[in-house]
């Protein structure tokens, strides 16, 4: 859309320029010219698959097995790990298996996704990493107890045990040891990469930020363990501990840039909102703090305790609880947007794949476990385009 811009070219006199009409056409081209190369309005994006409520069920899938840790959805694939020792991935839009993996061993903790693998590890503590078709590329067996995630970048493999040690693996050379890193006490969260740096927290409530070589780069200590990742955002890491502390750092040099306490001990990951942190806390309360000082701009406290992980929904959060439903809070208010309860208890936090709102329920009495599509009611799926 053209914002009504005059070039100077066109201010002029009008007797000579009628005297002169091959200037004047030469004027009129350089115009529209211009007018052609001044900036346009940005239109703004209509989001073809918004969250809006009532929800609906658009359908199921029986999960084989019962669901552990966090699924993880990326292009329209949602991947799920169950205790029996399976990883699957499912296609959203067709709500239908794309493959399924079997490891050697019981599973206990929810699957990662990597730049172009899919990574899982068993109760025996060997790790599998696969394509993201579903192909095996190696297994690999680890010494001693994983107590953090294990997280892709950079052409290695990260991850934190029981016993202090920090290690990176090469995933062009089947998992050989890179480098490894001893430190002071158990590594209980992380790892988080930003930039050049790999950061991992301590049960001592120690920060560490360590360098692609191995190397130390920094070191923070905070008033309390730390057993939630931190959330990196803007070249700021944002973490709480066990002591109801939130802290900002600067993810660069590890100094502190702002610190709250809040009323409870933060249960999950931070999620990143614009200028907002949403903080899902101990005492059944979702906090939206402000990126720049950390003040408490609202509250919104749940029926239950918030036993999985935030999930973005566009311009919304899903908050999901020991209760049998979820919440979704408006994420620039912090007010409550729209709830839904399902047949039984969540296995696992809700997740989005537009224009699916994903759920894992346990239905009580048959102890089975289902993939629930929830979509815009009543009984439709939403059209691109349309609200």
């Amino acid at each position: 859309m053209y914002l009504g811009y005059v070039s100077p070219f066109l201010v002029y006199n009008t007797a000579c320029t009628m005297a002169n009409p091959t200037r004047l056409a030469s004027i009129a081209v350089i115009g529209l010219m211009l007018a052609a190369c001044a900036p346009q309005s940005v239109k703004q994006r209509i989001d073809p698959f918004p969250l809006t409520f009532p929800l609906v069920e658009a359908g199921t899938l029986e999960i084989e097995g019962h669901i552990v840790g966090q699924p993880r959805v990326r292009d329209g694939i949602v991947y799920l790990a169950t205790r029996e020792g399976y990883l699957t991935a499912v296609v959203v839009p067709s709500r239908s298996v794309l493959w399924r993996f079997k490891a050697d061993h019981t599973i206990s903790a929810g699957p990662e996704l990597g730049e172009s693998h899919v990574i899982v590890h068993d109760d025996a503590h060997r790790f599998y990493l696969l394509d993201l078709k579903g192909v095996l590329i190696f297994r690999k067996q680890i010494d001693g107890e994983v107590t953090t995630a294990i997280r892709e970048s950079g052409g290695q493999l990260f991850f934190g045990g029981s016993g202090g040690k920090i290690a990176a693996l090469d995933v062009s050379n089947n998992g050989a040891e890179s480098w490894s890193y001893q430190a002071p006490g158990p590594v209980t969260a992380g790892p988080v990469v930003v930039d050049d740096r790999v950061i991992f927290g301590t049960a001592d409530g120690r920060l560490l930020a360590l360098g692609f070589d191995g190397r130390k780069a920094w070191e923070f200590t905070a008033a309390g363990a730390l057993s939630v990742d931190p959330a990196a955002a803007g070249g700021r890491l944002y973490f709480g501990t066990d002591d109801r502390y939130f802290y900002c750092l600067n993810a660069s040099t590890g100094k502190k840039v702002w610190s709250r306490r809040l009323q409870g001990a933060p249960l999950h990951p931070a999620l990143v909102c614009g200028p907002r942190l949403a903080v899902a806390a101990s005492n059944s309360v979702v906090y939206l703090l402000a990126r720049r000082g950390g003040s408490i701009l609202s509250w919104e406290a749940v029926a239950s305790r918030i036993i999985h992980d935030l999930a973005a929904a566009g311009p919304s959060l899903l908050v999901s609880s020991a209760a049998p439903d979820f919440a979704a809070l408006d994420a620039r208010s912090g007010k409550r947007a729209g709830q839904y309860e399902a047949s039984g208890p969540l296995a696992a936090g809700a997740v989005w794949s537009p224009p699916f709102i994903m759920l894992a329920v346990e239905e009580e009495e048959a102890g089975r476990q289902r993939l629930v599509f929830l979509a815009p009611g009543p009984g439709r799926q939403p059209q691109p385009g349309k609200n």
